[in-house]
């Protein structure tokens, strides 16, 4: 498909629709992993609902990498710099490698402090230390496939992750059991399975990138580290990754506060998260488009064109989310209830989820507002104002809510529907105003 000339809405459905079902593989990944953490025991559950905020701080890494890949290579295939694409491409791919490794441990070790910083203790505490010894050390492979598909994204390709994540996800649902219950390994079993067919997929994506018009980025010439390309990648991935580190500390933070409400409001709020990540999904997708979208875009000098990518974004994932508001709001107690029969467990997701409902078509104005920026090479301004809707905001608001009025765990989900439409709302108006000064 050609990013620069075809018909806009032609574009979104056809790079959108890709990622958005494998994302939904993604999710349903995750899901899964609920699933049979739940039939080990509520604390296996707990115990992953609070590994998930550390573990992103990993992943941050990986997704940070992969979108500053994506508005590079793309910034250099819309100048028409096909050799200096190739050579970010494959500099991106060590970099990932050495990024990964050295941040997946360094959290791995920080992993039992922050644990305590935010007052989880007890036999769930162990069992997410237990599924993160494992899961951290091997998050090169994910980092690899996140940057692989970075640069499958600026040549419009998002089939070919899709097909990874659907497959990941059928071969989860067999290694899960087996190493769980078969092996007897409990959760390093969920562990195992995730870095096993994370590799899978590596390898898969790969093979589709050595496929592709941008083969060449897999020679070792191309391989090596590269100063020049290296300090691009930080410039544009650190801020990217920094996003995700925020989104983490940001549930570190929510996470901590309803800790205050016990064990069982820990895991309610695990399985919300899930659910409201499925409808999302969209949202995902219409972002990874518009990032793809904007970076060649962008390097080929039609901002005109950008702008209209970013209207007709913004209208199409406002109109799936308010649909997903609805369904999200009338369905939250049948959806609770598919995880847990525990009814306080119940009761804190149901309350989530319809707090949430009101939020999503904030999150479509975030993503993309911070996607449009991310493809100007821009990608500060999103981190800054990601510091203000999931620290400054949210950690203000709580300890008003909880400290000085005094609400029960209803007042973290209005903290977090307050932040997130304030700054949604100012970061919209401020990446209009950019493009407008581009055109």
């Amino acid at each position: 498909m050609d990013l620069i000339h075809d018909p806009i809405p032609h574009l979104l459905r056809k790079i959108a629709i890709p990622a958005s079902v494998g994302m939904f593989f993604n999710t349903m990944y995750y899901v899964v992993d609920n699933f049979y953490a739940g039939m080990l025991s509520s604390t296996a559950l707990a115990g992953i609902s609070l590994a998930a905020p550390i573990y992103f701080m990993g992943l941050a890494i990986a997704i940070g990498v992969g979108q500053g890949t994506s508005a590079l290579v793309g910034n250099s295939l819309g100048a028409g710099k096909q050799q200096e694409a190739e050579q970010i491409a494959g500099s991106a791919l060590s970099f990932a490698w050495l990024c990964a490794f050295s941040i997946g441990l360094l959290v791995l070790f920080s992993a039992p402090k922050l644990f305590a910083m935010m007052g989880a203790e007890g036999d769930y505490s162990s069992e997410a230390l237990n599924y993160l010894s494992i899961i951290l050390p091997t998050l090169v492979f994910l980092a690899h496939g996140t940057t692989a598909n970075g640069i499958l994204n600026t040549l419009g390709d998002t089939t070919s992750f899709r097909n990874s994540l659907i497959v990941a996800f059928l071969a989860n649902i067999v290694l899960n059991p087996l190493m769980m219950f078969g092996f007897g390994w409990g959760v390093y079993g969920l562990a195992a399975a995730t870095a096993l067919t994370q590799l899978g997929s590596a390898i898969y994506l790969t093979i589709k990138v050595r496929q592709s018009k941008l083969g060449k980025c897999l020679i070792v010439t191309n391989l090596r580290p590269k100063l020049s390309h290296y300090s691009g990648l930080i410039r544009q991935s650190l801020p990217a990754s920094g996003n995700m580190f925020l989104i983490a500390l940001g549930s570190i933070i929510v996470t901590t506060a309803v800790t205050q409400f016990g064990e069982d409001a820990v895991a309610g709020l695990g399985i919300a998260l899930r659910i409201e990540q499925l409808v999302l999904l969209p949202t995902i997708g219409i972002n990874i488009a518009v990032l793809s979208l904007v970076s060649v875009n962008f390097g080929a000098k039609h901002y005109q064109r950008m702008e209209q990518v970013a209207l007709d974004s913004i209208a199409i994932g406002t109109a799936l989310m308010v649909i997903g508001a609805i369904l999200l709001f009338t369905f939250a107690r049948p959806l609770i209830t598919l995880f847990s029969d525990n009814p306080a467990v119940i009761e804190i997701g149901v309350g989530y989820l319809r707090v949430e409902a009101i939020i999503l078509p904030a999150y479509v104005l975030a993503f993309v507002s911070g996607a449009v920026l991310q493809g100007m090479k821009q990608p500060a301004i999103p981190m800054y104002f990601n510091i203000v809707r999931q620290l400054l905001l949210p950690l203000t608001f709580i300890t008003i809510a909880l400290t000085i009025i005094g609400t029960d765990i209803y007042g973290v989900w209005w903290s977090i529907a307050i932040a997130s439409w304030m700054t949604a709302s100012i970061q919209f108006l401020h990446m209009r105003n950019r493009v407008k000064q581009k055109i």
